[in-house]
């Protein structure tokens, strides 16, 4: 006998699977008449389900791979996922959510919900607008979001204090006597980065040091066309460069080492950088890269209790959790 799934109730109810879902999970803003429809046919169609969460997937939402294929970001993530997992003897498995267009999005979000009685904890760096998210809003499935969020729709979601941690890091710089410092983006924008972008200008602004427009950068996601779209623009600068530069990414920041060292321009006696993530590069290149650390197993591992919660707590309600950071300071910066 083949086992009834909640879209089959909502097939058979004509709600949705995400209505259906909230009135098994009795959360109360389903109404009356909806919800004895909904039940009638549970009991008739014979529905069945664990109250507990059998297994964690980590999706990695991939819209374009600008973002995600550098990164090492989701292998720190599910480190934390993985060891929270095996805490409550449940098993876990990655997997890639691509989301290239609505069409293709949409089935395949559909295939991901069939994994009836798992967990999804969604690593979203790359969805940046509420109708991507909009696509996620009658998901069927424990979900968790992290690294990147709504404004619109009250997802459960886990990410970074990306303006306070860049407060600080540049703070840092402030406090070691800097106060022309450049900006290094990327193109491919995500929602942390403007975040990290306004905690650098915050510092200035606090401090009232004027940021010059000329001294932002946004250049390719991609390491090399960056390295050199960087050294083009390193060079026309030359005369008038920041005494330190704060980068959005520890990658970025790596490759801003590399062209200033193309250049003969010293790191840090003549320019410091600081980067975000605290990735293992930090510590590989030369000089060590001051960074902001982001507690990326932490992360994971909260994003899977929140989960537990979702089926297991009466008076569960989503929320938006920002993990602070720490600075590293390593061997970029230097005192003025």
């Amino acid at each position: 006998m083949t086992r009834v799934s909640i879209r089959d109730i909502a097939a058979e109810t004509g709600y949705s699977p995400a209505t259906v879902s909230n009135v098994l999970n009795e959360k109360g803003n389903v109404g009356a008449k909806a919800t004895n429809i909904i039940l009638e046919a549970i009991t008739r169609l014979g529905y069945s389900r664990s109250t507990q969460i059998s297994r964690i997937i980590f999706a990695i939402a991939r819209v374009n791979g600008h973002i995600v294929d550098e990164s090492t970001f989701q292998s720190a993530v599910y480190t934390g996922i993985e060891r929270a997992a095996r805490r409550l003897g449940l098993p876990s498995a990655m997997v890639t959510l691509d989301l290239p267009d609505p069409v293709t999005s949409r089935k395949n979000i559909a295939e991901l919900e069939q994994n009836e009685g798992a967990g999804i904890v969604l690593l979203a760096t790359e969805i940046v607008s509420d109708d991507q998210f909009s696509l996620l809003e009658e998901f069927s499935l424990p979900l968790v979001i992290v690294d990147s969020w709504s404004d619109k729709l009250p997802f459960d979601c886990v990410v970074t204090a990306n303006e306070t941690a860049a407060y600080r890091a540049c703070t840092l710089l402030v406090e070691h006597g800097h106060e022309v410092i450049g900006y290094v983006g990327h193109v491919e924008r995500c929602k942390n980065y403007p975040l990290r972008e306004h905690g650098m200008r915050r510092v200035l602004d606090d401090m009232r040091f004027p940021f010059a427009e000329e001294n932002r950068v946004l250049v390719d996601s991609a390491p090399e066309e960056a390295y050199h779209q960087l050294v083009d623009w390193l060079e026309q600068k030359r005369n008038s460069l920041p005494t330190a530069f704060f980068c959005e990414s520890d990658s970025l920041a790596a490759t801003v080492v590399r062209a200033l060292h193309e250049l003969d321009i010293e790191v840090p006696s003549d320019v410091s950088v600081v980067g975000f993530d605290d990735d293992r590069i930090c510590k590989l290149i030369q000089p060590s890269l001051t960074s902001v650390h982001v507690p990326k197993h932490e992360m994971g591992e909260i994003a899977v209790k929140r989960l537990i919660d979702q089926t297991t707590d009466a008076h569960y309600a989503p929320c938006i959790s920002q993990l602070h950071t720490t600075v590293v300071s390593r061997k970029s910066v230097k005192q003025l």
